[in-house]
């Protein structure tokens, strides 16, 4: 299967020929960017607790999984993104890479983001010796990108690919986990390139909406990143993927009758491929980035559980240059993720927005109103009410608001 849709270019985040800030005329190859970025092998031995879908004891490593570290700099801030091959991250482990992180940068808290790939293939952390492990692996990548910042040009690009698909199919009113493919989706794959002014790659960002679940199930006992460690082993290093609204979104692939199944490794390798050549043919030259480039901005939402218990996330927006990210601790459905971007959007705060799930924290599935009536597994599983995704959509585009130029 091939599954490379279309190309289309965005602008960057500022151009050579930009106007300049009155006072302030950088020649034409200055940036006020520098950026480092370092990945880490954080694989551990078979034999720990793989999560996705159920629990079930490894038995081998099929490829291995990373953590990264980018720290991207300017006058006006810094921020610190983290990515690590894991299903979920916990507050509490959130926080403890966050503040390590942190501390080894020089920044505060709030202007880390770490984030999971999400993948169903690897053990989550807890209090044993491979966590500790991990997270003083990505303090230290923090630390060697902290030393190794250079100046850096910022390109976005954007690319789409057809291997993904709603999983929620309505039949006489009732959802179940079956190929939708009528239901919302976001194919595109947004790429961020940081590079040198002379041109020498610093990091690559990808940006995907899907569920990386290829290897789901009791019959996969191997540790793995799924489809996105597969597109890593093609991609020059250092790469970090972002996962997005992927909450009701995950890779098509199905039985005889059309129903979900476990995946072949060849169809794992071939959407890690596709992955892969979409990030690389993602028109993202990068340019100089003038004037004010960074900020961030967190707030913390109180929100009532189903079962009436109160529940606080955190939320963030970050701004580089023309981009501005938005977290979401959790999997929120794809309809959420393109709220936010079309309202922050509408009302001319970035010229790209980026919104990451499974970020700073796990609050399990973010359901909408329209999904709630209907069940279904996301909507059983889920700790809040459908009325949480307004909350959340608001507090976010008061960020990015916060965040804005």
């Amino acid at each position: 299967m091939r599954w490379l849709l279309a190309l289309t270019i965005l602008g960057c985040g500022a151009t050579p020929d930009a106007a300049p800030d009155a006072g302030h005329t950088p020649p034409p190859r200055q940036t006020e960017l520098r950026a480092a970025a370092v990945t880490v092998d954080v694989t551990p031995e078979p034999g720990v607790e793989i999560v996705g879908f159920g629990r079930r004891t490894s038995t081998a490593v099929r490829d291995p999984l990373f953590g990264a570290v980018l720290v991207v700099a300017s006058p006006s801030g810094v921020v610190a993104i983290v990515t690590l091959d894991v299903p979920g991250i916990f507050e509490w482990h959130a926080q403890l890479i966050r503040g390590q992180v942190a501390a080894a940068v020089g920044v505060g808290v709030e202007q880390v983001v770490v984030a999971a790939s999400h993948t169903h293939s690897a053990p989550m952390l807890g209090d044993d010796a491979w966590s500790r492990r991990t997270m003083d692996a990505l303090a230290d990548a923090a630390r060697r990108a902290r030393e190794t910042l250079a100046p850096a040009w910022l390109g976005v690009g954007r690319a789409e690919v057809g291997f993904c698909v709603n999983r929620r199919l309505a039949v006489d009113g009732v959802v179940r986990a079956a190929p939708n493919p009528e239901g919302p989706v976001d194919p595109r794959i947004r790429v961020l390139r940081l590079a040198t002014p002379e041109g020498v790659p610093i990091a690559t960002v990808t940006h995907a909406v899907c569920h990386p679940n290829l290897l789901l199930g009791a019959e996969s006992t191997a540790i793995s990143a799924d489809f996105p460690g597969e597109a890593r082993a093609r991609l020059d290093d250092p790469w970090l993927f972002l996962p997005g609204a992927a909450g009701d979104v995950r890779p098509l692939t199905v039985d005889a009758e059309g129903e979900f199944r476990l995946a072949t490794d060849a169809e794992v390798r071939d959407v890690g491929r596709t992955l892969a050549e979409a990030t690389e043919a993602a028109p993202a030259a990068p340019a100089p980035v003038h004037g004010d480039a960074i900020d961030s901005a967190t707030t913390r939402l109180d929100l009532t559980r189903r079962d009436d218990r109160p529940m606080s996330v955190e939320l963030s927006a970050h701004r580089v240059g023309d981009v501005t990210l938005v977290t979401i601790p959790g999997e929120p459905f794809v309809d959420i993720g393109l709220a936010v971007e079309r309202r922050v959007l509408a009302e001319g705060l970035a010229g790209e927005v980026i919104v990451i799930g499974y970020a700073n924290g796990y609050a399990d599935y973010i359901v909408t109103p329209e999904a709630e009536p209907l069940g279904g597994y996301e909507v059983e599983r889920s700790l809040l009410p459908p009325t949480a995704a307004a909350e959340i959509e608001d507090a976010l585009v008061a960020l990015a608001r916060q965040v804005a130029p």
